[in-house]
């Protein structure tokens, strides 16, 4: 199994080439990667124009990676997709 800092890196790789958006954690409109004690959270803005194969692409990699998931939708900005892989748990082991 990936390490989850290889599957963040590989998440992150995905939405900026699927989306054409940098990975800039200081460009609001990048890629961004988050770190906590307890996870690495990648976002990225979705463009408005991105095609309905590209979208399905998207979520069916996030699905193989086995990361929480989601995709916020926002009123007056753009919608967010966003994942999460959980880092190592008490003792080491993988969550």
């Amino acid at each position: 199994m990936s390490s989850p800092r290889t599957k963040a890196t590989a998440i992150a790789s995905m939405l900026t080439s699927a989306l054409g958006a940098p990975l800039d954690n200081d460009d609001p409109d990048a890629v961004h990667v988050e770190e906590t004690d307890a996870s690495l959270r990648i976002s990225a803005p979705v463009p408005s124009t991105l095609s309905e194969s590209i979208r399905l692409g998207v979520l069916a990699f996030l699905i193989d990676t086995g990361a929480r998931f989601g995709h916020d939708v926002q009123h007056d900005g753009p919608s967010v997709i966003w994942a999460e892989v959980e880092k190592a748990g008490p003792g080491g082991a993988a969550r």
